[in-house]
């Protein structure tokens, strides 16, 4: 073959090529950043447990707490961690320590850099913590069923989460806050152990339903109308927080009022605040800075002054001037709706409460659960037939006496085979070898525990030390 016949191909490049970074947990995109319907903080947690196939309590233990700086909720024997399950969820969502740090931590093992527009953060100098998030998980059984019957994504929009939003106007019906099956019908937290967007973390059932809305759910014209200015408004400051220069700062609301006094007031204070319902004090500290305004009550004075919180705080200024002793410029505030007075009917609720004690209902139910059912404060009750509550009350405390020495018991034999376990592998059975083998593991702390434990370590043939006094 000819020299001219032959072809220089190129050389194969061995270099081992870059490669992007890898995240520790799932990349998992959330769901509508930049809209009135972005996902919550706690929401998108539980789609991350779900999408790990592991439950969120382990997602939280295992991957999340160790880098959030908390390591007193670790231990193997520890109530900080129940402590955080019932208190603290709830402030995942919202503008202070705990939602920073633990969107900085996801943000870390997920490689995503727009999990803080799943909170309030960027909203933290102007909206306080007081007011402002639920203490229990709120949700919408129309939105489930049909996000489930479109084959969309199921999740907890931040929106929901808000303390001032109280319906869903897309589909005119209040959110619900109880389970609503009958064994249930407890109130859910904002992350709970075994959450799960769409199901009741406690019995595990779902929440969706497209009947329509019946009873307290329906609602009044007046507050739908309010409620739907409140989602519009509140939807627009949730979908401009990927899109803010910067967070506006605390004295942005000082500045505000002060533009709308000397503007729309000819500078006079009380004049506004008597035009907005307000206490002239209270108006004259936000005016100066020394306090700001709860989320609901940012709303009431914006939606009085006619302009959206959003203009309000980026500096727009409402243009209907307003006169002393001329309040028919500004809309009515919406008021909450006054609830009807019911006679109570004594002879109706004795044979109500009678009925109860006649019955086997097992368990039986507490004074509460049957205030609850017949829609009548249980302090009333116990006012007007108090022989008859205390003889349900003693009922329900002698079934809880019950079942607590039934706990106990049933511990006490986990401990003991958590004993005979940790012996067979020849280590010693200390407290906290023992702990991390029982369903309760701060129960190792209970004097019964103390008991049972110390008589199998000495069944054994260790030596233990004298039982400590109660």
């Amino acid at each position: 073959m000819l020299a001219k016949d032959l072809s220089v191909l190129d050389l194969w490049d061995l270099s081992r090529p870059a490669l992007p970074p890898r995240s520790r947990l799932y990349h998992l995109e959330p769901i509508g950043i930049g809209t009135p319907y972005v996902e919550s903080l706690t929401g998108y947690v539980a789609r991350l447990a779900q999408a790990h196939r592991v439950d969120v309590r382990k997602l939280i233990v295992v991957e999340i707490l160790p880098l959030m700086g908390r390591p007193h909720l670790l231990g193997p024997v520890n109530r900080g961690l129940s402590a955080f399950w019932q208190k603290e969820t709830r402030a995942l969502n919202g503008t202070r320590t705990l939602a920073t740090d633990l969107a900085r931590t996801l943000q870390s093992l997920t490689l995503r850099h727009d999990l803080r527009f799943l909170t309030l953060l960027s909203w933290a100098e102007v909206l306080p913590p007081k007011g402002l998030l639920r203490f229990e998980r709120a949700w919408c059984p129309a939105c489930y069923e049909e996000w489930r019957r479109t084959d969309q994504t199921i999740y907890e929009p931040l929106l929901w989460s808000l303390l001032a939003v109280t319906t869903c106007p897309r589909h005119y019906r209040r959110l619900q806050l109880r389970c609503p099956y009958p064994d249930c019908r407890r109130s859910l937290s904002p992350l709970a152990q075994r959450s799960r967007p769409g199901y009741c973390s406690r019995c595990g059932r779902w929440l969706g339903t497209a009947q329509e809305p019946v009873g307290g759910d329906v609602l009044m014209e007046d507050e739908l109308r309010w409620q739907t200015w409140v989602v519009q408004a509140v939807g627009e400051l949730l979908a401009t927080m990927p899109r803010l220069p910067a967070p506006p700062a605390r004295d942005c609301v000082a500045r505000g009022i002060d533009r709308h006094v000397r503007q729309l007031t000819a500078g006079k204070t009380a004049v506004l605040a008597r035009a907005l319902e307000l206490r002239p004090s209270q108006l004259w500290h936000w005016q100066r800075g020394r306090s700001i305004p709860s989320l609901l009550l940012l709303l009431r004075m914006c939606c009085g002054l006619g302009i959206m919180p959003l203009d309000f705080l980026l500096g727009k200024v409402a243009t209907a001037p307003i006169k002393e002793g001329n309040q028919t410029l500004l809309p009515e505030l919406p008021r909450r709706p006054q609830a009807a007075r019911r006679r109570f009917d004594v002879a109706a609720m004795r044979g109500t409460l009678e009925a109860v004690i006649a019955s086997d209902e097992w368990p039986p139910p507490s004074m509460r659960e049957i205030a609850r059912r017949v829609s009548i404060h249980h302090s009333s009750l116990c006012q007007q037939l108090p022989e008859l509550c205390r003889a349900i009350s003693a009922r329900y405390l002698a079934y809880q006496q019950e079942m607590g020495e039934m706990r106990v018991q049933r511990l006490c034999a986990e401990i003991r085979r958590a004993v005979f376990e940790v012996h067979r592998q020849g280590l010693y059975p200390s407290s906290n070898r023992v702990a991390r083998l029982i369903s309760k593991p701060a129960f190792i702390l209970d004097h019964a525990a103390q008991v049972v434990w110390r008589q199998a370590l000495a069944e054994l043939g260790w030596q233990v030390s004298a039982l400590p006094m109660r």
